[in-house]
């Protein structure tokens, strides 16, 4: 048996895992010049440099699944954040799980105590959550902001804590993204931790990767179209040769897999821009900064190499910055919007520009009642199957539940 994944992303190299531990003989052809899609590390002068600000969170529950935590060597962060408006700062946690911000999180007054005991209740009531993914969870969808308002939360907490929070999450601070997604991220945070692998967000799809055959995964391999024979797929046409195989499973993203099996995926997206400074003057610690200021070009930032020292170099300091605007400014200006943003908190840094990562494309829009619209794995096409996170919803975890029930579908269908 013979199966063909195109994509070398978290949902193809899932299934393509699941298949070859199956016994079937699995190709993964991709476009670009390595395996991981958006999740990726660049190593530059020392630095390493993930693909856009991405975090793991350790209570995905399909993730488990495929990944040995103890070899990525994951780095948590302390839970919380950092509010910042201007020189002001206030700090929120659950003091449950981060006693040493008991003080400062009962002091902060980014949020009311009400707020704080609402969170408590929250977090507690997202443990008894069974669902695995976003789309499992019951009850009627809405926006995350109507859900913050219909709970209680006053509008001084949802301004300063849970559109910048959130704002990182969903990259968009209005709150407009389905609720389900924030109960289930509010899950992962209450019921694990949120950390990095030592060597960046790349190290996850390279540790699905070595799970394949030698040569499993051909780079600079883009596939121009599928192979038919009448209405079923065996095929894909890779640099003008003709693949065969007796499934294809078209694991990219939802643009792609629109063009090239048709797919009847999501069509709007969420960006962000993440850059990176050499960094000396920040002292943020291992919480996330967030931006409560309106009309402010930074969302949010961490001094990723607290978090995890080895994305710097010896004896200096890595700052990771999120913008969710300002694609079209050259990076010049981004680097000193960042600058003036982070100064304005921390006066005393000093910050010399490193790299900026445009990705237009991060997430597909997660608007209220989508889960219910998405496609499934499964199509109407004999010998084609669908796998990426717009079947379930968009993070690591959706993205490697899709390719692990795409894996399913081919082993039904063909009996491995």
């Amino acid at each position: 048996m013979r199966i063909i994944v195109v994509g070398a992303g978290l949902a193809g190299l899932t299934c393509a895992k699941v298949l070859a531990e199956r016994g079937a003989e699995v190709v993964v052809f991709e476009a670009s010049d390595g395996a991981g899609g958006r999740v990726r590390t660049d190593e530059r002068d020392g630095f390493l440099l993930d693909r856009g600000f991405q975090v793991y969170f350790t209570a995905y529950p399909v993730s488990r699944r495929h990944l040995d935590h103890a070899a990525l060597n994951l780095m948590a962060f302390d839970p919380g954040a950092i509010v910042r408006r201007g020189r002001e700062e206030s700090v929120l946690s659950d003091p449950l799980r981060d006693p040493k911000a008991l003080a400062s999180s009962l002091l902060s007054d980014a949020a009311t105590f009400s707020d704080k005991l609402r969170t408590l209740t929250l977090a507690a009531g997202s443990v008894t959550e069974g669902a695995v993914a976003a789309g499992d969870l019951d009850g009627e969808d809405s926006s995350s902001l109507d859900y913050l308002r219909g709970y209680g939360f006053s509008e001084r907490v949802i301004d300063d804590f849970y559109r910048p929070f959130y704002g990182g999450i969903f990259l968009d601070r209005s709150l407009s993204t389905s609720a389900r997604v924030l109960r289930f991220t509010f899950k992962m945070l209450a019921t694990g931790k949120t950390a990095v692998p030592a060597r960046g967000i790349g190290e996850i799809p390279k540790q699905l990767a070595a799970r394949l055959p030698v040569g499993a995964v051909r780079i600079n391999s883009p596939v121009r179209s599928l192979l038919r024979d009448g209405d079923r797929v065996v095929g894909v046409e890779v640099a003008r040769e003709e693949h065969e195989a007796d499934a294809v499973v078209v694991a990219t993203d939802a643009p792609i897999a629109r063009r090239l099996a048709g797919a009847a995926a999501p069509e709007g997206s969420v960006g962000q821009i993440c850059v990176y400074y050499a960094a000396d003057g920040v002292r943020s610690g291992k919480k996330i900064v967030l931006n409560a200021e309106d009309g402010g070009f930074v969302n949010n930032a961490v001094e990723i190499s607290a978090v995890a020292p080895s994305y710097a170099p010896r004896g200096q300091h890595l700052l990771s910055v999120v913008a969710l605007g300002g694609f079209e400014l050259p990076d010049a200006e981004i680097y000193r919007r960042g600058i003036a943003d982070v100064t304005r908190w921390y006066p005393q840094a000093d910050l010399a520009p490193l790299a900026v990562y445009r990705v237009p494309y991060a997430q597909f829009s997660q608007p209220p009642g989508i889960h219910e619209r998405l496609p499934e794995n499964r199509t109407g096409t004999p010998g084609l199957v669908l796998a990426g996170e717009y079947t379930e919803d968009s993070s690591i975890n959706g993205s490697m539940l899709s390719g692990e029930k795409a894996a399913g579908e081919v082993t039904r269908a063909w009996k491995i």
